[in-house]
């Protein structure tokens, strides 16, 4: 088996993150693709198959982020220094980010 490592930015990952969760639900839309074991249609396959790609991609959740207040470029939650202009950022706890 190919030992294949793949690294993303932040960035790309956040746009990989959104393209799998597009092409989930566009799958789930297909006519038939909700359908049994029993009468396994290419479409079920296909959904079989992106369900096993999405789980070995183990993506996790979006990380949260928060505005540089310098130059407004988004930081995850608990950088200490922007990573566009390396202003320092205060330290921001999950409950007061989403207060905010």
């Amino acid at each position: 088996m190919n030992n294949l490592m793949l690294t993303f930015s932040g960035l790309e990952l956040s746009r990989l993150r959104t393209l799998v969760e597009a092409v989930g639900k566009e799958i789930a839309l297909v006519p038939g693709a909700a359908t049994t074991a029993e009468s396994q249609t290419p479409w079920t396959a296909l959904d079989m198959t992106w369900s096993r790609l999405v789980e070995m991609l183990d993506l996790g959740t979006e990380p949260e982020m928060h505005e540089c207040p310098a130059c407004k470029h988004l930081c995850m939650l608990g950088a200490t220094r922007c990573g566009h202009c390396w202003t320092s950022l205060p330290t921001l706890k999950a409950k007061e980010n989403l207060a905010a």
